[in-house]
């Protein structure tokens, strides 16, 4: 019997908040020494985001989830020991329940100076978390990986959601960090690209007229990396759980080892309808959501989720079939926006007042980040 091909080599970013511990609302201002001292205690795992209240977590090359996972629990617990040092906290989750965006300052680095002036109101209400994973794809055309990968987005984005709430209020939406996003230019779906070269000549003209500043300015919810051989999943909301992470980053580290032998949909423009129409119900339902699927079908997640092991069933193992189960899990058991909504209820059927019962969404949030990996799931 033929060894199991090795998987991909992987990384992964994690956005998350720095909070006031009072109030539980986001840190209105941010001591100059912070960064200077994450900088000290984690290097390049750490990087500012586009908000003084946003830092984002950076893994090293990863080879197994088991290293993803010893990585996540501990530069999560150092980031907030370091937060605790200058009376502040942190928080991992794609929107703050309660915040009022308005009162938030941009990052001081230049370039998130320049992308508030650029953007304007789209870029003052991007106060928003999310879970991105690099997967090596090396020796073949990383766009037509991509075309075979993307099908399978909304499917992980409905898995990840957890941003029901907005300035205080029920959006209505499993993620709503998705529909902001949609604001920003070259965010949402990536444009039909027929192969690599193809997207570095639309890269490179709008380069080369100004109408971006950089190459990772392309912000699609799945793109090739400017800077590595990788394919990168942004579609993600952040997780506030570590064990729901590792699982959607393992999940599409196998969906893009299997894309690399697929073969692209017959008909890419009815692919694209299908996609459309998936996103916005990922968005909108989460784990309760609907899916158009090959052969015109309706799906429910549970059944789309079992097509993707099925369709990836030559790269599983053990781990493999743990990640699928914790999948079904978050799907039966209600991912992140479900939760939240089920403390809230609960606090206001307590007699909670509204902020009194958010405030109790965020502890809730707070206690599922400090919770360690089971990497027996």
């Amino acid at each position: 019997m033929p060894a199991r091909p090795a998987l991909p080599r992987f990384g992964i970013e994690e956005e998350c908040f720095l909070i006031d511990p009072a109030s539980l609302d986001l840190a209105r201002e941010v001591p100059l020494g912070f960064s200077h001292a994450c900088r000290g205690v984690l290097g390049e795992a750490v990087a500012e985001e586009i908000f003084q209240c946003q830092y984002e977590l950076v893994s090293p090359v990863l080879r197994e989830l088991g290293e993803a996972a010893a990585f996540l629990a501990d530069r999560r617990r150092r980031l907030r020991l370091i937060a605790k040092s200058y009376g502040l906290d942190t928080l991992c989750v794609a929107a703050h329940p309660f915040t009022r965006q308005h009162r938030q300052s941009p990052a001081f680095r230049p370039r998130y100076r320049r992308l508030f002036e650029e953007e304007g109101a789209v870029a003052r209400q991007s106060l928003l978390n999310g879970l991105h994973v690099h997967v090596e794809v090396c020796g073949v055309d990383r766009v037509q990986v991509m075309n075979c990968v993307l099908p399978w987005m909304p499917l992980l984005l409905a898995l990840s959601a957890s941003s029901p709430f907005w300035d205080g209020a029920d959006t209505g939406l499993a993620s709503y960090r998705q529909s902001l996003c949609g604001e920003w230019p070259r965010m949402g779906p990536p444009p039909r690209f027929a192969n690599e070269a193809a997207w570095r000549r639309y890269v490179a003209l709008l380069l080369q007229y100004g109408l971006m500043d950089e190459p990772g300015h392309t912000w699609w919810f799945l793109r090739p990396s400017a800077r590595y051989p990788t394919l990168e999943l942004r579609i993600t909301d952040a997780c506030p759980r570590i064990d729901d992470a590792l699982c959607i980053a393992g999940l599409f580290r196998l969906l893009v080892a299997h894309a690399r032998d697929a073969r692209e949909p017959a008909d890419p423009h009815w692919q694209r309808a299908l996609l459309a129409e998936n996103f916005w119900q990922a968005r909108r339902h989460g784990g309760a959501a609907r899916f158009l699927v090959e052969g015109d079908r309706l799906v429910k997640p549970r059944d789309w989720l079992e097509q993707a092991r099925l369709a990836v069933g030559e790269w599983l193992d053990e781990e493999g079939e743990r990640l699928f189960v914790h999948a079904g899990r978050i799907i039966d058991e209600g991912n992140s926006a479900e939760r939240q909504r089920a403390v809230r209820l609960a606090a206001l059927a307590k007699g909670r007042t509204e902020r009194g019962a958010l405030s109790a969404v965020v502890r809730h949030l707070q206690e599922e980040n400090r919770r360690p990996p089971d990497c027996s799931d």
